[in-house]
């Protein structure tokens, strides 16, 4: 009885929404990064998880990208996108954070519209 009680646990703390920065990179398989068009996939070394966004973007710049939208548990619908210079962008698009031992390991992010795609491939440093 008691197992099972740690099962419930387990399944209730990853379906937590992990607010906070994390430190990391975006990394990308090789045959992705050759398909894609320049500015599709986010160049970054952090990400920081809100409550109706997640952003991406390198430490002490200013500039992110972010994907807004709503939550459910773990995984955020994206209606908008907030470009680098400011601009947001109507699409449709999907955010999963994922774990590793109950904590965030990796935090994958794609949305289109009728002018394009972006992603985001952000894996969490462990150092």
């Amino acid at each position: 009885m008691l197992s099972l009680a740690f099962i419930f646990a387990a399944q209730f703390a990853a379906d937590v929404l992990p607010t906070g920065t994390y430190s990391g990179t975006c990394l990308y398989p090789e045959a992705v990064e050759l398909r894609a068009a320049p500015g599709e996939l986010v160049s970054c070394n952090q990400v920081r998880i809100t409550d109706g966004s997640i952003s991406f973007g390198r430490r002490g710049w200013e500039t992110r990208t972010r994907f807004n939208g709503t939550f459910e548990g773990t995984r955020l619908t994206v209606d908008t996108v907030t470009l680098p210079n400011g601009r947001n962008v109507d699409v449709r698009g999907v955010c999963e954070v994922y774990f590793s031992n109950d904590a965030v390991s990796t935090v994958a992010c794609t949305a289109s519209s009728n002018r394009g795609a972006i992603a985001a491939n952000f894996v969490v440093s462990r150092l």
